[in-house]
């Protein structure tokens, strides 16, 4: 059976027992989608680009979100609260000009870092509705040590037809969305 298959240098193989690389549109990819993920149908040549002969190089560049900043009003407030109740571990604390330092955040289990720091200008987002989600293995669990540790929920968790979850406030008043995984 060897002898009946070309060889060719390769640098990367999948081998798909389970025929994972369909999508939903029934479209060969070049990954296995992890966690339900589906990928979208793309010509190669809107993906990648000739720079010589045999040398491609991918167009699309963006890997991940390095982080979120929350808006806060007094940092070393916005500091303990979010290391002593939620339990995040400092990354960065230093100077960043005259007002402020840049405190970066570390959330347990997560690539994601959380900033805490108010862009100039941006002072009017402290104390609103911030635009993510916390996710917890157990919503119930994680509400009622929460709670215990002084956090301020507007309700106790909520199961929708979409999943669980509760709403909180941290020690500015921004408002975030705790769910379920």
């Amino acid at each position: 059976m060897a002898d009946e298959i070309a060889h060719e240098d390769v640098e990367h193989v999948i081998v798909d027992r389970n025929n994972f690389t369909k999508s939903r549109h029934d479209v060969d990819l070049a990954a296995i989608p992890i966690n339900g993920q589906h990928f979208l149908e793309s010509i190669a040549s809107d993906l990648w680009t000739e720079t010589g002969p045999a040398n491609y190089v991918r167009r699309i560049m963006i890997k991940q979100i390095k982080f979120v900043s929350i808006p806060v009003a007094d940092q070393n407030r916005a500091l303990d609260f979010y290391t002593e109740k939620l339990g995040f571990t400092i990354i960065t604390d230093q100077p960043f000009d005259e007002k402020q330092r840049w405190i970066e955040l570390r959330v347990p289990k997560a690539e994601t870092r959380v900033v805490l720091f108010t862009p100039e200008g941006d002072e009017k987002r402290i104390g609103s509705f911030m635009n993510m989600s916390y996710a917890c293995d157990d919503i119930e669990k994680t509400y009622a040590e929460l709670t215990k540790r002084g956090v301020e929920f507007e309700s106790a968790p909520s199961k929708e037809p979409w999943g669980t979850y509760a709403m909180f406030k941290d020690s500015e008043g921004n408002r975030f969305v705790l769910s379920a995984d």
